[in-house]
């Protein structure tokens, strides 16, 4: 079960050095820290979740993947793949995938393990914490007839598809002049696409832009 289980533990083989899936790394479980899951509970007492779907920790380090809140920060945490957003019970499989699968039945994109629907017979229905479903009730969301629960695109694939759609991002030659030389435009918590974004979101991420910065491309010694 993905949504109970995938990444959640740490893979018994890759500890022996014996995991063949490490490169390319296709494993259902994680290798290092910065893999690692939470697996995403609703809680029955008050119906919330026990970290949000849609706002990033920014005290977790992508590098080790430490957080000083430990397990349980109520925050997003941007792990490798971005694992805990993608496969949360609020977007897992409520979105079709925009890429076509192999003979294998894999998504030639994303691989065995894509979070994203390929047909309507992987489609599930997103779940809502409470304030969601309050405000689904007032008619200020998505209700359970919007388009997320017919298999149109919900949040996450519409950030994802802007940037696919996007013509500029297609152009080699722009996007080694202006790939994270421009910040992000979104608050640091709310950018859904992590590493995906060509823009940057803080000074580590930064990148000169050739066109102002004439540099080699080999490192600083």
């Amino acid at each position: 079960n993905y949504l109970k289980e995938f990444r959640v533990d740490q893979c018994p083989l890759f500890v022996q050095h014996k995991c063949t899936q490490h490169k390319p790394f296709t494993c259902f479980h994680w290798h290092f820290k910065n893999q690692r899951r939470r697996r995403p509970v609703r809680a029955a007492r008050d119906g919330t979740f026990n970290y949000s779907p849609d706002v990033y920790c920014t005290s977790y380090d992508e590098t080790t993947g430490i957080c000083p809140e430990g397990d349980g920060c109520r925050f997003l945490h941007r792990t490798a793949g971005d694992t805990e957003r993608r496969y949360h019970l609020r977007y897992y499989k409520t979105g079709i995938c925009v890429y076509d699968t192999d003979a294998r039945g894999n998504c030639v994109k994303n691989g065995p393990h894509c979070a994203f629907a390929h047909g309507l017979h992987d489609l599930r229905s997103p779940v809502y914490d409470a304030k969601e479903q309050q405000a689904c009730l007032s008619g200020d969301a998505p209700t359970a007839s919007g388009p997320e629960e017919n298999g149109g695109p919900n949040s996450l694939d519409k950030e994802r598809n802007a940037l696919n759609e996007d013509p500029h991002w297609q152009d080699t030659k722009y996007v080694l002049t202006n790939y994270k030389t421009e910040p992000c435009k979104r608050p640091p918590r709310l950018c859904r696409q992590g590493y995906a974004c060509p823009q940057y979101h803080n000074s580590r991420d930064k990148r000169r832009s050739p066109k102002r910065h004439k540099y080699r491309s080999t490192p600083c010694p």
